[in-house]
């Protein structure tokens, strides 16, 4: 079986959440996988449209795994609703449930006035077993697998775009840059962007990301790491020495992850130009599975990290990253381990 990606969990999500608003409730639903937003947002769906709000009473249940057993779960799906079309039962941090085979004989003879919707919150079930077997057979399933760093900006640009609204590439990647690979908090954000945009707008813009969220670009980790690339120090000083004197909104740990982001990109882009010798920018540009905006960033950025430099500069990183998760490091502060960090790293 080919394993799941993240563009595949999309997919899935949307073509589940399109059944849903056509009132298509399926018998059963295995949500899992490490990415919570997708399996939130389906459960929450169908617990607030699978039944009116004078049916809900008497025919929809939300169970706690910690609190129940799969066969007081097999005994509930098979109950017949109560005026009603169907009943709804629920069960989250279904991964916490003990003898799941049970519920595999219930799958083979499934009760389809019940919508069971099983909620397994940071994993995906085991598919070596029974339970997973006859799951992909009879229950409609969503493995929902967590987008990477460089995917954040185009799940943002695809998410406003389900809205009626663009967004400047730039735009795009100030938000990933700031808000990480958490899709709740990016979802959050974007929501609040929405309450704030002028009537009538149609088109996101950096200024109005700085203003919604509160970040500057150009004091941010993305202009830092750019200007290191132009090996211009006099504009690395000035932003670092700002993030040195607000460790709490910056902590170095955060600085860190999104440079080993970039440097990760640029070193797949020195190997794939190894194994790919007089490829085109086009070629790599698909190889690495980057649009043209973030492709272009990298190809730039890659004359001044070299693969030797990037290989040192990725070095650099763990050996700080264990220096601020050290108590060894002496009276060190954040900010003066970015700054050593970085003379070190343009050095």
């Amino acid at each position: 079986m080919a394993k799941t990606t993240a563009k595949d969990s999309l997919s899935v999500y949307r073509e589940i959440m399109k059944e849903l608003k056509a009132g298509e409730f399926k018998p059963c639903y295995l949500l899992m996988g490490e990415e919570p937003y997708y399996v939130d947002q389906i459960a929450s769906y169908i617990a607030e449209n699978a039944l009116k709000e004078e049916e809900k009473a008497f025919n929809q249940m939300v169970l706690y795994a910690q609190d129940v057993t799969p066969a007081m779960i097999v005994d509930n799906a098979r109950r017949y609703p109560v005026m009603a079309p169907r009943q709804v039962i629920i069960v989250k941090e279904a991964q916490q449930l003990k003898g799941l085979d049970l519920l595999a004989s219930y799958f083979r003879n499934i009760n389809p006035s019940c919508v069971l919707v099983l909620c397994f919150m940071g994993k995906s079930a085991d598919k070596r077993t029974e339970f997973w077997k006859s799951a992909a057979k009879h229950c409609r399933i969503l493995e929902s697998v967590p987008l990477r760093d460089y995917e954040i900006p185009d799940w943002i640009t695809s998410y406003l775009k389900e809205k009626g609204t663009s967004i400047e590439p730039q735009a795009a990647r100030l938000l990933a840059d700031f808000l990480g690979t958490d899709l709740h908090r990016i979802v959050m954000e974007l929501d609040k962007l929405f309450i704030l945009l002028p009537q009538g707008t149609w088109a996101v813009t950096t200024d109005m990301v700085e203003k919604s969220v509160g970040i500057n670009r150009e004091f941010s980790p993305f202009a830092l790491f750019k200007h290191i690339t132009d090996g211009d120090f006099a504009k690395v000083q000035p932003i670092a020495e700002y993030f040195a004197d607000n460790e709490k909104k910056f902590p170095l740990v955060m600085i860190i992850s999104l440079f080993y982001t970039q440097l990760s990109r640029i070193l797949k882009l020195h190997s794939l130009r190894m194994e790919n010798p007089g490829s085109s920018p086009d070629k790599l540009r698909e190889l690495m599975g980057l649009n043209y905006y973030f492709f272009r960033e990298t190809m730039q950025a890659s004359r001044y990290f070299t693969f030797q430099r990037t290989i040192r500069a990725v070095d650099l990183l763990c050996t700080y990253d264990s220096l601020y998760k050290s108590s060894d490091r002496g009276e060190a502060g954040d900010g003066e381990l970015l700054m050593e960090m970085i003379c070190k790293m343009m050095a």
